[in-house]
């Protein structure tokens, strides 16, 4: 039975440690404090840290818009530009990858580029 537990509690660590998540609380226009993102990314945490980032940062900057006011302000000081994808494409999970282990993106914008296309607001680049 022991080794039932440590195995099961190995698998659930394993299984937590392999996902990044946050969440952004704002102050509405009526002094509510409401939960305004929640965001989870599950795979290589050096690199879903940035996701999280990225989708946060957007996060705060569209309830900052709306009125609603936060206290992590350094959320809307981030440049949340993406490397455009290859002319006539628009970045994908297995494009972004492609481009990761060549090592032409760092940890940040492959980051960054797996929230944009995970929030369905990639684009495909057309390079005029």
């Amino acid at each position: 039975m022991n080794i039932r537990r440590i195995f099961l509690l190995s698998v659930i660590f394993i299984s937590s440690a392999c996902t990044t998540s946050g969440q952004l609380y704002y102050v509405d226009i009526e002094g509510n404090e409401k939960l305004g993102c929640d965001v989870e990314f599950v795979g290589m945490p050096s690199v879903d840290k940035f996701a999280v980032e990225y989708a946060l940062s957007l996060c705060a900057k569209s309830i900052v818009k709306k009125g609603g006011v936060i206290q992590e302000s350094h959320l809307l000081k981030i440049d949340t530009m993406i490397p455009a994808a290859p002319c006539g494409e628009a970045w994908t999970h297995e494009l972004a990858k492609q481009h990761f282990q060549s090592k032409s993106l760092s940890k940040k914008e492959y980051g960054y580029i797996v929230a944009n296309i995970d929030l369905e607001l990639a684009e495909i680049n057309k390079c005029t």
